[in-house]
C-alpha cells in the first residue's frame, strides 16, 4: 500500500511539474515564432528562431505526451476490453501497462544511445550541443515509466484516498 501511495504521489508531482514546464515551453515557442514572423515582415528573418522553435516543439511534444498518458487521453481501442468482466479488464490493463513499460524502457535506452552518438554535434544556428535537444527523449519516456508504474500498481493494489500513508 505504501509503495502504491509513493509511486502515485511521485507520478502526481512529476505530472504537475511537467505540466508547468510544457506551458513555459509552448509560451516560449509562441514568442519565438511570433518574433520570427515580425522580423520577417519588417526586416530579414532571424536565423535562430526557426531552429529554437523546432527544438521547443520537440521537448513540448515528448513532455506533453506524458500529460496525455497520465490522463488516459491517448487514442486507445477499448471496445473489446469493455466486453469482458472487470477482473479480466484489469488483467488486460496490466498486460497493456507491461508492454508499455517494456517499450518505454527501450526508448529510454535508445534515447541515451542516440545522445552518445551526438556528443560532439552542435546545432547550426544557436550552437547548443545536440545532446540537450535529444535529452527530451529519455526524459519524456522516463516520466512515462513513472506513470505506467503508477497505473499498473493502481490496478494491482487499488489506491484509496482515505488510506494513511
Amino acid at each position: 500500500m505504501k509503495l502504491t501511495h509513493f509511486v502515485k504521489r511521485l507520478s502526481d508531482i512529476v505530472d504537475l511539474i511537467t505540466g508547468k514546464v510544457v506551458v513555459v515551453l509552448i509560451i516560449a515557442m509562441i514568442i519565438t515564432i511570433t518574433l520570427q514572423i515580425i522580423t520577417r515582415i519588417f526586416t530579414q528573418a532571424l536565423t535562430w528562431t526557426e531552429e529554437l522553435s523546432r527544438y521547443l516543439l520537440v521537448w513540448s511534444t515528448f513532455l506533453g505526451s506524458t500529460l496525455a498518458y497520465k490522463r488516459g487521453l491517448h487514442i486507445s481501442v477499448t471496445f473489446v476490453r469493455d466486453l469482458f468482466p472487470r477482473a479480466i479488464q484489469r488483467v488486460i490493463i496490466l498486460l497493456s501497462n507491461l508492454v508499455s513499460l517494456i517499450f518505454f524502457f527501450m526508448a529510454v535506452w535508445n534515447g541515451f544511445n542516440l545522445i552518445s552518438l551526438q556528443i560532439f554535434q552542435v546545432s547550426p544556428a544557436i550552437q547548443i550541443p545536440m545532446r540537450w535537444v535529444y535529452l527530451g527523449i529519455p526524459i519524456g519516456f522516463s516520466i512515462l515509466i513513472i506513470h505506467a508504474l503508477s497505473s499498473a500498481l493502481e490496478e494491482l493494489i487499488p489506491y484509496r484516498q482515505e488510506a494513511n500513508p
